[in-house]
């Protein structure tokens, strides 16, 4: 299965990668608070606010690791995650923390993530077909994680002992050094 199948197979999860987007960004949000000491933050449909040892306002904030998190994305999934409209949300890192842990926890067990692990089986399906019927160059990812998933289900006894090289008497450097050059090479 070429490279091209397997992303438009993937097209129909795309709101699921931008929820989970947007749930980094809160994860982002919760760190540059962090970082700055600051103990709250205003998040409005076109503002955010952090509140510390400086104030700082802006539609939308840059971290020092280069993400930027919006205004009304923030807002939006704030609005999301507590359940009522409000003008503004206040909220501090631990909040923001706890949100953001309880949205991932409704995520895993939700049809969205059952529906793209599913897609991930036929993709792997298929990648297995083509390999078999020769086609090595579409070649994906999913064999990968497959492998990855099936290493962590095993248990200790299972899992494969890593290869230790047959061991070979030691010699020194100079062994090959002593040996009179009238004997062959064995």
């Amino acid at each position: 299965m070429d490279t091209l199948k397997k992303a438009g197979l993937m097209t129909q999860h795309l709101e699921l990668f931008h929820y989970m987007q947007e749930l980094r960004g809160l994860l982002q949000l919760a760190a540059h608070m962090e970082e700055r000491g600051d103990r709250a933050a205003l998040i409005g449909a076109e503002q955010l606010t952090l509140i510390g040892q400086d104030t700082v306002s802006d539609a939308s904030i840059t971290t020092s690791k280069g993400a930027t998190i919006t205004a009304p994305v923030a807002y939006r999934l704030l609005a999301q995650l507590k359940g009522f409209e409000d003008e503004e949300y206040t909220v501090n890192r631990k909040e923001l923390a706890a949100l953001n842990a309880r949205a991932v926890a409704e995520l895993e067990s939700s049809d969205a993530l059952k529906a793209f692990a599913d897609t991930l089986a036929r993709i792997e399906a298929l990648s297995g077909t083509a390999q078999a019927g020769g086609n090595q160059g579409s070649r994906g990812a999913a064999p990968v994680e497959h492998a990855a998933q099936a290493a962590h289900s095993r248990t200790p006894a299972e899992a494969p002992q890593p290869e230790t090289p047959a061991e070979r008497p030691g010699r020194g450097r100079r062994a090959s050094e002593e040996t009179p050059n009238d004997q062959p090479a064995a």
